[in-house]
Parts: structure tokens; sequence; C-alpha cells
């Protein structure tokens, strides 16, 4: 049929458009000054911060996390998210003053982290130890440092780095010297083993132990001469001294700007903060030896590693949009798009919205049909249903708040609310340490992609590029700022940007590498996650370029689908940002419930509980041996399951998959 027949008005569809046409004008006219007001952030700015632990604690789990507020910044709770991260969830948390000895009498493992402890809690934790109980304590007071078989020099070592010994619990960490940027304190061995050394940057050690472990009495002490946690927020996050400051040469104050200087780039290419969490991971299953300890895997069920595929799109239509998630579907992926909106009068986004909402009318709908190509709130549901996200870019010139709250308006407002818990601001722009962060929180946002790999930060004096871990990770963790207070907000990193390696953009920092060099470059890098340090790598995807011309189009296309398809090929999980948030929030309010051990049946059991409304399993990992005794039966809900082997630093594991809900899982040894 022809268009303009088929377009064409009878008398009485002419009069059912003018009675919409009427009603949607008078909507507009009653409604368009409140609809147009500028509407306050969702959140309160108190939002932004998760709550402490406080009181005491049952002691229905094997390892006591014992946090001190007067440590100068106090980084306890972050040490609380780094063992979850590590997939520790059989743990307690108590603030130092609410203990006694008869309450981490009851927990076989006690972590302590940093902070000064009066003469009393001093007696306490070596009358703890001296009668058997296994005590894991950051940068302690000196007066335990003849528990840890050690003698305190009263030095303070700055800019140390950290290279592991040969010992048992040093195995299966990478041999890179590893920064450190807190304070290490100068122990002298006195009987203990070392773990790890404080060292040069190249691996050089000094005579000072950064890491040991003692037999004392019946009990184990083992000592870090530094604030693990305070130093992993500090690898992860950036220089708190270069705040707001621009220093990459880079227009604009980026989170990049944070690591110039800061970041090692010679280990750049190794998680170390991972790298360090692992080692303490070690240590906790070393110690904890009451009971086999249980862990969950990082990633969803099967996967080695992800791709936390993601794309910033500038008010761009639809059709520029569609080609990058094709790609992802090829690959039985999802993708995220950060959308900055169109820039039009708020007349024209609200005569818009109702032109969109028209359009959806029976038998007179097609009448209303927009042709600027900019995505509907139709258009946006359908992709959200397969899957994909749609969110915001903000672009924050004006200011974090100014620019989050305007963008978050005109999002809603053109009908593509609720906006998606996830985010990259427009050019990275960042301000304070986390103060963007806070400014998130109060839109809904749990999750930011805004540390980012490129720029001239990624280059050396010499003109060559690294690739990396700029932010020393692949797993997200919480913000955390200045004071050690947590956010509501994960760091995820954005590893494997097309703006860095191809010329999609002509910046003039960028590596200008072909869409096959270019690809080439980032399987490395899925490799390096697949085979030795799991992690989920963000991953950038422009948009943009297949609104610019066929020449940029084609690149773009190569590159992406490149490197899809590689890590489809890997078995590495393709999902989009919002699903990836999905599962690390499930991840991280698992329980493990009734953690029993019967060393007379030599039978392990607890309840496993997460989320039912998840699709996605979570794996559990149970260690193949404990006491001298291998596993022979795992089982789930009563049912036999076979499990399959993997290392996680230098322990091996037995490894179930678990569905979402509450399951019961017995292991026999």
């Amino acid at each position: 049929m022809n268009p303009a027949h088929r377009r064409s008005l009878t008398r009485r569809r002419f009069i059912q458009v003018c009675a919409c046409t009427v009603a949607a004008g008078a909507a507009g006219a009653t409604g368009y000054v409140a609809v147009n007001a500028p509407l306050p952030a969702p959140q309160p700015e108190s939002a932004a911060l998760l709550a402490q632990a406080a009181g005491r604690p049952e002691p229905d789990a094997p390892i006591l996390l014992v946090t001190s507020q007067r440590a100068m910044p106090s980084f306890g709770a972050y040490l609380g998210a780094i063992l979850r991260a590590e997939g520790f969830a059989a743990f307690r948390t108590a603030r130092i003053d609410d203990l006694d000895s008869a309450l981490i009498g009851r927990f076989p493992l006690v972590l302590l982290a940093a902070g000064e402890l009066t003469s009393p809690e001093v007696e306490m934790f070596r009358s703890y130890v001296l009668s058997g109980g296994r005590l894991i304590a950051m940068r302690p007071d000196p007066r335990l440092a003849d528990l840890m078989g050690a003698r305190h020099t009263g030095g303070v070592l700055a800019g140390a780095y950290l290279s592991a010994a040969d010992h048992p619990l040093a195995r299966g960490i990478d041999r890179h010297a590893f920064q450190i940027h807190t304070p290490v304190e100068q122990y002298q061995l006195a009987g203990a083993e070392p773990i790890a050394w404080a060292s040069a940057h190249d691996g050089s050690t000094t005579p000072y132990p950064a890491a040991m472990v003692n037999r004392a009495g019946k009990g184990i002490a083992a000592l870090w001469a530094f604030d693990l946690a305070h130093n992993i927020a500090l690898i992860r996050q950036g220089d708190p001294g270069a705040v707001n400051q621009e220093r990459d040469g880079l227009d604009g104050i980026r989170t990049m700007d944070l690591f110039v200087d800061w970041i090692d780039p010679d280990v750049i290419d190794v998680p170390q903060a991972d790298e360090l969490q692992r080692m303490l991971a070690n240590m906790i299953h070393a110690l904890t030896d009451a009971m086999p300890l249980p862990r969950i895997w990082y990633l969803p069920q099967g996967a080695t590693a992800v791709l936390v595929a993601t794309g910033d799109a500038h008010g761009i239509q639809a059709e520029h949009i569609t080609p990058g998630i094709e790609i992802a579907e090829r690959y039985g992926g999802t993708i995220s798009v950060y959308y900055t909106t169109p820039r039009v009068s708020a007349a024209r986004r609200t005569a818009r919205r109702i032109q969109w909402w028209a359009e959806t009318l029976p038998v007179v709908g097609h009448v209303f049909e927009e042709h600027s190509g900019y995505p509907t709130p139709r258009l946006v549901e359908s992709w959200r249903e397969h899957g994909h996200g749609f969110g915001l870019h903000p672009w924050v010139e004006e200011g974090v708040a100014y620019g989050y709250n305007h963008a978050w308006n005109d999002f809603v407002k053109h009908g593509y609310g609720p906006a998606a818990s996830t985010v990259r601001t427009h050019r990275l722009l960042w301000s304070g340490w986390v103060d963007t962060a806070k400014v998130q929180a109060q839109y809904g946002i749990h999750m930011s992609l805004d540390h980012y790999h490129a720029g001239p930060a990624m280059r050396r004096p010499d003109g060559s590029y690294v690739n990396g871990y700029l932010t020393g990770s692949g797993l997200p963790l919480p913000f955390v700022d200045e004071q050690g207070h947590l956010l509501r907000v994960y760091q995820q990193h954005t590893h494997i940007v097309d703006e860095h390696q191809i010329s999609v953009f002509d910046h003039g920092y960028e590596m200008n590498l072909s869409a096959a060099d270019a690809v080439a470059l980032s399987r490395e890098q899925i490799d390096r996650a697949v085979e030795r340090f799991p992690s989920a790598l963000g991953l950038q995807s422009h948009f943009d370029p297949y609104a610019f011309s066929p020449e940029k189009a084609a690149l773009e296309r190569d590159w992406l689908d490149g490197i899809l398809h590689h890590a489809a090929g890997r078995g590495v999980a393709i999902m989009s940002a919002e699903q990836w948030l999905a599962f690390t929030e499930m991840r991280n309010s698992a329980e493990m419930r009734d953690l029993a051990w019967d060393a007379a049946q030599r039978q392990l059991s607890f309840q496993f509980v997460t989320d039912r409304s998840s699709d996605r399993n979570m794996e559990l990992l149970l260690p193949v041996e404990h006491a001298g005794r291998r596993m022979s039966r795992i089982t789930v809900d009563d049912t036999l399951v076979s499990p399959f082997r993997r290392q996680v630093g230098g322990v091996e594991y037995h490894v179930i998959a678990v569905r979402p809900g509450q399951r019961r899982v017995r292991a026999e040894y």
C-alpha cells in the first residue's frame, strides 16, 4: 500500500485524532509548569553512606572482624568489604569497644584492624592467642610484637613495596613487587616466619618483613606491618593528595589525574590490590584450621572472567545505538548504554514525550509517529527487557551536583526513567576523592565505571603505552571515603577502552592501533584474566562512531566484534553493567548460616542463602583438603553433586554451582 494512502484520515479517524490532541494539549497546559520544574535528588546526602556494625555480634561464624575508631583514618569497615570480595561470607563484625575475652574466645579466628589498644586489650588478645586462638592483626599495637615473634624497632618505612617470600602462605601470589602507599612499621624477626618482605621497586628486599606468622603458646598470630585495607583503598582510588588537580595534561580534572605518579607502570599489568587480598585469603584459610572454610567464587557460574560491556552515547539517534547492541547479542551478551539526552528546550521535550505517548494509542497511534530518530521510551523498554542497560551519562562541567541533577531531570522527563543503577560521567570528570560517588548515590546509582584506562596518564616518559589495571583491581569494591566510611556505590574499573586503543575520536593521545592490533591487545588482557587473575573487565565501546562516518563505524564495529568474539570463545560472560551489579549485590548479601563442623564425622554443614529473584547461579568453593583428609562427598539439599577443581591463590578448592534461594550444603572429608 502507498504510505500516503495508508496515512490518509477518514472523518471518524480525524475526530479521534483531534480528541487525543485536545486531551494531550489540556494535560500539557495544566501540568507543563509542574512537569518541567526541577526535581531534587530522590535520595538525601546521607543515603551515600553504609551503616557501620555496632554492638556485640552473635558468635555464629568462625571469623570475627574487629574494627577500631581509634585509628585515624579507620579502614576496618573496608577490611570487611575486602573479606566479602574474597568470598568470605561467614564472619561477624564488632568494634573494639564492644569486646571482651569471653566474646572473642568463641571465635576461632580474629581479624584485628589497625588502631591503638589499651593495656587490658593488649592482654586480652595475648591471652586469646596463647590459649589457642588465631589472630591476624593489621599494623597492631607495638606491645603485641613479641606475640607476633618480632621486635618493633620504632622506625617506619615510606614508599615501600611488598615482595612475597618463599612461604606456603604466599603460594599462588604473583611475584611482582606490589606498592605500599601507607607507612610500614619496621620489625625484626624474632621467631616469626616471613610471608612477605618490605622491598624496593625492583623487588630487592629490606631486612623488614611486611607480613609474618608466628606460633605462640597454643595459638597462632600473624601480622601485617602496614594497614592492608587502607593501602588497598589507596591503590584502587588513587592519591588523595592529588584531588581536584589537573595533573595528566588532559583538559579537565578526571579520575586518571589521581593516578599520575601514583600507579607504578611496571606493575600495572597485574591487579596488585587483588593479589594482596588473595594473600590475606591464603592466611585466613591456613589459620582457620578448626574447620574447612567455604568461600564464594568471584564470578557467575561457569565464568572464569566477565566482560562488563558498556558504551557512551551522546544525544545520538537509535539507529546508531542498535549496531553495538546487535554485536553484543550476537555473542549471547548484553550491553549498557550511557545516554546523554539530546539538547532540546523543555517545551520541545514535553511535546516529544506527549507525541511518544500518543504513538502507543490504538488505531491512531501511527498518526503521531515522531521522526527525530531518538530512542523512544518504548524502544528503551524493549532493550531493557532483553537485558541491556540504559542509563545516565551526565555532563558535569558546571559542577557535579548540578550536572547530575540536570541530567537526571532531563532523563526521567524524556520518559526514560527510572535511571539505571550504574553510570559513567561524561569525560570522566571527577570531584574530590569520592565526592562524585556520594552524589551518584543520591540518584540510586550503585556502581560507577568512571575509573578509566585512557589518556596521557597511560604513557611512559618515553612515549610507550601501558595497559592493564589502573586501579590495581579487576574486582568491584564499595568506594570508601578519606575517613574510612563505606559508600553505597561500587567502584568498577573500565579496563578496555576504544578511545585509548583506536582512533575513533582523534583526540591525539590514543594508541592509534588498527582494529586487528587493538583486538590482539585486548585479547591478551582477557587471556590473563581467564588464566591468572579472575576479573570483571570493564569495556567501553562508544556508540557515537556509528554516527560519524562509514570508516569510523567500521573501525568501531571490527574492534568490538573482535573482542567479543574472543571473549565468548574463552567462556567469558558478556554482561551489561546492570546485570553485573545485580550479581555483585546478590553475592555480597549472600549468607552462610548455621556453619558447623562435626569433627567426629568429619562433616561440614551450613545453609547458603541468596536472593531467590536472581537468574544466575553462584559457585561455592570448598577446600579439597582439611587436616590431612580429602573431601569425599558433597551434597546440596541432600542431592549428591559432582564438583570440579579450581585453585584460588595458593589453595585448591572443589567448586559446585548453587541455585539462588536457601540451600543446605554438606561436605564430608
